[in-house]
Formats: C-alpha cells, sequence, structure tokens
C-alpha cells in the first residue's frame, strides 16, 4: 500500500500513521510473520499485538522513504510505468485484504466483503465463497506481481543511486528503527565479526538480516557481509548526526 494521509484521515487511517504527511509502502510480509520474526529474535514478549503493528507500519514509512528516493533520480517513462503499476497492483492487494488474519481496517473489510458480493453475481463465479477464492488468489498474484515491478522499476534507476555515489539515508532509519527495537526489548544491539570465521555476529546483525525480508527484495543486502557494511556505515552516519545535534536522540 504506496499512499499519502494527511490530519484529516479517517480514524482507522490515523492508527497506522500516527504521523501526518507520512508516506508508507506495505511491507513485503505480513504482522503475523512479523511478530515471528520478533520471537525468533528473542524480544517478542516486548511487543504486544499493537506495537507489533505499528512496528509493521514503521517499516512500512522507511519503504516509501527508499520509495522516495527511487523517485528522486527516475530517469524514463518506462520507470514511471513500472512504478505506476506496482502502486496500483500493490493498493489493490492491500483493498482487498479483509480475508485475512491479523488487525484489518474498516475500509479493507468492507471493500472485500461488497467486491466478493458482488463478483458472486457473476455467473461464471456463482457463490460468494468462490468469490472469496478468486480475491485471496488474485491479492497473492496481484502483491507478487507489484513487487516484482518494483523491483524491475528501482533496477532501472540503480546508476544514480547506488552506494558508492549516494549513502543510503533509508537505511540510516532502518538502523535506528533496529536500534530503537533492542532498547525498548532491553537487549544490547551488538554487531561484530568472528575472529576465524571472519562471519558477521551480533544482534543488531541478526535484526538486520530478519526484518530485511520484509523490504522489497532490491532493498535487501546482497550478502551477509554486505549488510554488516551497511549497519556499521548507517551506525556511523547516526553517530555523527547524533553528535552535531544531541537533542535529537
Amino acid at each position: 500500500m504506496h499512499a499519502s494521509y494527511d490530519g484529516r484521515a479517517c480514524d482507522s487511517m490515523k492508527r497506522k500513521l500516527p504521523i501526518g504527511g507520512a508516506s508508507i509502502t506495505a511491507p513485503r510480509e505480513n504482522e503475523a510473520k512479523l511478530r515471528d520474526a520478533l520471537i525468533e529474535l528473542g524480544v517478542g514478549d516486548a511487543f504486544d499485538d499493537s506495537a507489533v503493528h505499528e512496528l509493521w507500519f514503521e517499516i512500512g514509512r522507511i519503504y516509501g522513504a527508499w520509495l522516495s528516493e527511487q523517485e528522486a533520480a527516475e530517469v524514463s517513462p518506462v520507470a514511471k510505468a513500472l512504478r505506476s503499476t506496482a502502486r496500483n497492483l500493490l493498493d489493490a492487494a492491500a483493498v482487498l485484504s479483509g480475508l485475512e488474519t491479523g488487525p484489518r481496517t474498516h475500509v479493507e473489510i468492507e471493500a472485500t466483503r461488497h467486491t466478493a458480493t458482488i463478483l458472486a453475481l457473476d455467473p461464471s463465479v456463482g457463490s460468494f465463497d468462490r468469490a472469496k477464492e478468486l480475491i485471496i488468489a488474485f491479492r497473492e498474484e496481484a502483491a507478487r506481481i507489484g513487487h516484482t515491478c518494483m523491483v524491475a522499476y528501482a533496477d532501472l534507476n540503480q546508476k544514480a543511486l547506488n552506494e558508492g555515489r549516494a549513502p543510503m539515508r533509508w537505511y540510516d532509519d532502518f538502523t535506528a528503527l533496529l536500534l530503537k527495537l533492542a532498547e525498548k526489548a532491553g537487549v544490547e544491539p551488538s554487531l561484530g565479526k568472528d575472529r576465524t570465521t571472519r562471519a558477521r555476529t551480533g544482534w543488531l546483525f541478526e535484526a538486520a538480516q530478519a526484518l530485511e525480508a520484509f523490504l522489497d527484495p532490491y532493498m535487501r543486502s546482497p550478502s551477509a557481509e554486505a549488510c554488516g557494511k551497511r549497519l556499521e556505515r548507517s551506525k556511523m552516519r547516526l553517530a555523527k548526526a547524533h553528535r552535531q545535534n544531541p537533542s535529537s536522540g
């Protein structure tokens, strides 16, 4: 789901986006998977359903920040077409999610119900249950193709946004979110490297590996080592920003 909401949005939208004007894109995995990831990281007890819900949308905000970087460097009509197609498909998949488990908004539930009711009137469908099956199947394919279009769109803009030419500011936000999770759960956000195997280690690294799964495939670190380097660079930039403006921490 990709949209911008202002302070006049309805209450259900405000619950999703506590900060007015935020831009989000629905994470790759759902909230149930996010809860499972937190449990695997040993911090599940620190997050109730509401906190998981807010975290899921915070990841969506970071996804939206990445998309903004992509838009800033947009290079062709093909990129625009892919971005538009991705947004439309992901929006459709999000709106028609009223049959899914987990927290759902009134809009999602009612939009899905009305769509299924009308679809059931089609003689080739024939029943409400069959209509629901078709909607679920459509959602899965729309989400899959939508994310694929997003990857293709980002690929066209890669040269303008590679790490060698510009810092990955959205990854700084992602790292800051991981540090916030560690603080909330009371765990040490360690980040290191095994002296013998040279493999990346530490809770912060494990958390990044787990939660990158909720980002678009194109956003994820291409390797464990790349993930460790991203975290190190982001931590340095965050520390520098904090030294320059301590009141922001």
